[in-house]
């Protein structure tokens, strides 16, 4: 066991691009998760034991049924509940989890080269489901309600309503484990140390949302100093094992992501626009691969379909029977 722990030490050192996908995703994304529950104390705790003892069940459950797992279901867990504010409804909290869950092993078991985040689809599905319910934030160490920065700025009328080191530190309300700039910016490094992370996205996704700010005349500094927008970029937009395999699509999908996370900031939006335009621009890349799959394997695709439909229809029978 010690040899093992060692060997995963060691590559992750020096060879971190050999690591398994949830291996390195863990790592990259335990800086927020650390910068989370120093800023949350006691609600971060409590969020992060929900997540993992969720996505453990799920995972101990798909291993014991004999299915493989690229991902464990504990990461799409922690990093959906994650996005959630800590002031949120439990329900809805308990919720993400089991949803992210439930779609990783969907997935896994379905349609295992889709290129999604099963954690971010679950967020953005029960926010909009809850329309909104998620948008509950605290200010860390009091642990007093407060609008997180970006709803905060359109209340006041466009103010800078925070200094950037404070932003950049995270310590203002948001996200649980995505309000640290500091922190998103050590995991993003060590990601692109083991060559996961793809400067092209993160450099469309920039130049995207620069678009959109100096159309409306916005402070730069202020709208992309943000911890939960470098976040969605890093971990869940410009992951090469999540990205298209067609090389050009990938600065079109960076370009739509930051354009539509920052016009979803218009009057009466927040900082989960963001995750909303990055779960769109997941949904529709894998939605356009999936087309384009369909019309080289025609034949193919009918032959499994009839396949599931004879299979599904065999157990059916034998159910009746007994």
């Amino acid at each position: 066991m010690l040899r093992k722990i060692l060997g995963q030490l060691e590559r992750g050192a020096f060879r971190p691009e050999t690591l398994p996908p949830d291996v390195a995703t863990a790592i990259a994304i335990a800086p927020s998760v650390l910068a989370g529950l120093l800023l949350f104390h006691l609600v971060a705790i409590e969020m992060l034991g929900l997540a993992i003892g969720v996505g453990a069940a799920a995972h101990l459950a798909s291993r014991s049924s004999g299915r493989p797992l690229q991902v464990s279901p504990v990461i799409p867990a922690v990093i959906g509940v994650g996005l959630v504010g800590p002031a949120a409804p439990q329900p809805w909290i308990v919720g993400v989890a089991i949803l992210a869950a439930a779609l990783e092993l969907a997935r896994a078991r379905v349609v295992p080269a889709a290129r999604l985040h099963t954690g971010l689809l679950a967020f953005a599905a029960l926010y909009l489901a809850s329309a909104g319910a998620f948008a509950g934030y605290l200010n860390p160490g009091a642990l007093k309600p407060l609008a997180e920065p970006i709803r905060l700025w359109q209340q006041l009328g466009g103010a800078w309503v925070f200094d950037p080191v404070r932003l950049y530190v995270g310590n203002v309300p948001g996200p649980v484990f995505a309000t640290s700039l500091m922190a998103v910016a050590v995991g993003a490094a060590w990601l692109w140390y083991a060559r996961r992370l793809s400067l092209v996205v993160v450099a469309s996704f920039l130049a995207g949302a620069l678009a959109v700010i100096v159309v409306e005349g916005w402070n730069p500094g202020f709208q992309l100093d943000s911890g939960p927008t470098w976040f969605a970029v890093a971990f869940l937009l410009a992951d090469r094992r999540l990205l298209p395999g067609y090389a050009p699509a990938r600065p079109l999908a960076g370009l739509a992501a930051g354009a539509g996370a920052l016009l979803l900031r218009g009057p009466g939006g927040g900082v989960e626009g963001v995750f909303l335009a990055v779960a769109g621009v997941q949904v529709a890349l894998a939605l356009s691969a999936g087309i384009a799959w369909l019309a080289v394997n025609r034949s193919a695709a009918l032959q499994a379909t009839l396949r599931f439909w004879r299979s599904a229809r065999g157990a059916q029978v034998r159910r009746k029977a007994a």
